[in-house]
């Protein structure tokens, strides 16, 4: 049975987000996704999504190799990574608001918090590098043929053209999210954050 010595109300001031500290329309919009969040989401939800952002970019980087080491002429691994880049921005941005939602349901301790904010640090810049790559490939067309632009191309505007320059950033994203994962297994496993730690009383937000 897990320990529940620590289970009690929030203090606020051991709180991730200080809403006060923030510009006016950001406090606005973090308070209502957090009323709205811990309203009607279990404090799990952070860990039911946040591997889709993970497996999402593994994959989008093994289809990147694929397409450099395997070029098609119908260049179907350069569709295939697009879409598999903008599906891993979408979960990444999942998976930040419902770690949002999650932290609000543990109690944090001087130990715990550096860890959580270098999580967060690493997830920013895991999305930060994801959309640079997705900006590199929609601005990447691909060579015209006569008049006319690769018919299956993004709205067959020839856009999503893979490159290096959006693969190194695709790796850079990955490292960064290996990084951010490693900290919140560090979090649950060294530290009981979430096991031992999380609060079953409604957050005051």
């Amino acid at each position: 049975m897990h320990s529940t010595k620590n289970i009690g109300t929030i203090n606020k001031d051991t709180q991730p987000y200080h809403t006060e500290e923030q510009p006016i329309m950001l406090q606005s919009l973090v308070t209502m996704w957090l009323r709205f969040g811990t309203a009607i989401f279990p404090p799990t939800i952070h860990p039911m999504i946040v591997h889709f952002p993970i497996a999402l970019l593994y994959l989008t980087l093994l289809i990147e190799i694929i397409g450099f080491l395997i070029p098609r002429q119908d260049r179907f691994f350069d569709r295939a990574g697009f879409w598999a880049l903008t599906l891993s921005l979408l979960a990444i941005v999942s998976a930040a608001a419902a770690g949002m939602i999650s932290e609000q349901f543990v109690k944090w301790t001087p130990a715990t918090l550096p860890i959580l904010y270098a999580h967060q640090r690493d997830a920013v810049l895991t999305g930060v590098f994801a959309l640079g790559a997705w900006f590199v490939r929609w601005f990447a067309h691909f060579p015209t043929v006569g008049r006319q632009q690769s018919l299956w191309s993004i709205w067959h505007t020839g856009r999503g053209r893979q490159s290096l320059l959006d693969t190194i950033l695709v790796i850079a994203a990955v490292i960064m999210v290996s990084l951010t994962g490693t900290l919140g297994g560090s979090m649950v496993y060294n530290h009981g954050v979430g096991v031992s730690h999380v609060t079953r009383i409604k957050p005051k937000i």
